[in-house]
């Protein structure tokens, strides 16, 4: 998909969960991760390889591995350091959610809370 039928793809996600902020910022993370999984970014060679082994051999791994909401929104935020495209499907997101304008600081905030957590790939 092009950058601006993305963005509309958020915005009427936002409409169709207008009343439950949570889900739908758990299904933007999704669709931005999606989004960002087919750009090919990854870290350490670790998400994508991983999903990739996962996806031919459904055994190597725990099912609640790729579940992990907080693993997904931790491979948004790196993915929207590094990606304009992503940063900017995640701002939009994260002004609906939080009414809080993203920037590079809130992301090393996020990513510095997901990881006291213990949260990694």
């Amino acid at each position: 998909m092009e950058k601006q039928d993305n963005l509309l793809a958020l915005i009427q996600l936002a409409q169709a969960c207008e009343n439950d902020p949570e889900d739908f910022f758990e299904s933007a993370i999704g669709f931005i991760q999606y989004e960002a999984v087919q750009k090919g970014i990854e870290f350490d060679d670790y998400f994508k390889t991983k999903w990739e082994i996962e996806a031919e051999h459904p055994m190597t791994f725990d099912e609640e591995y790729f579940e992990n909401e907080e693993r997904s929104e931790l491979y948004v935020y790196l993915a929207a350091l590094i990606d304009k495209d992503t940063f900017d499907y995640l701002s939009y997101v994260w002004m609906q959610v939080n009414g809080e304008t993203l920037t590079e600081n809130v992301l090393h905030r996020e990513i510095y809370l997901l990881k006291e957590q213990g949260v990694k790939f």
